[in-house]
């Protein structure tokens, strides 16, 4: 049986679409990391979207769409919004 672990991610960084429009967002946001041991032997997990918290620090409003997170402490998210959702892709 896989030993599975979570862990919260917050912080702050520069949210940027995935087509490159110029625009970039400053946010604060949150993600609840889901680690696991690779079953199997396999070495590639598979991916899926997964709820998340992300506002933009000076009350902008973000349009739905697709974009790149990164992160001020490291490290780059995929995220999408639609609406009021916003949701990152992690490996399950």
């Amino acid at each position: 049986m896989a030993k599975i672990t979570t862990r919260t991610r917050t912080g702050s960084g520069v949210l940027v679409p995935t087509r490159p429009t110029g625009v970039r967002y400053r946010v604060k946001f949150g993600f609840q990391i889901i680690e696991g041991e690779n079953l199997h032997g396999r070495s590639v997990r598979p991916s899926r979207w997964t709820n998340c918290k992300v506002r933009s620090e000076t009350a902008h409003r973000i349009p739905d769409g697709e974009y790149f997170l990164h992160a001020d402490e490291g490290g780059v998210f995929q995220v999408k919004v639609n609406g009021n959702s916003w949701q990152y892709l992690a490996a399950a």
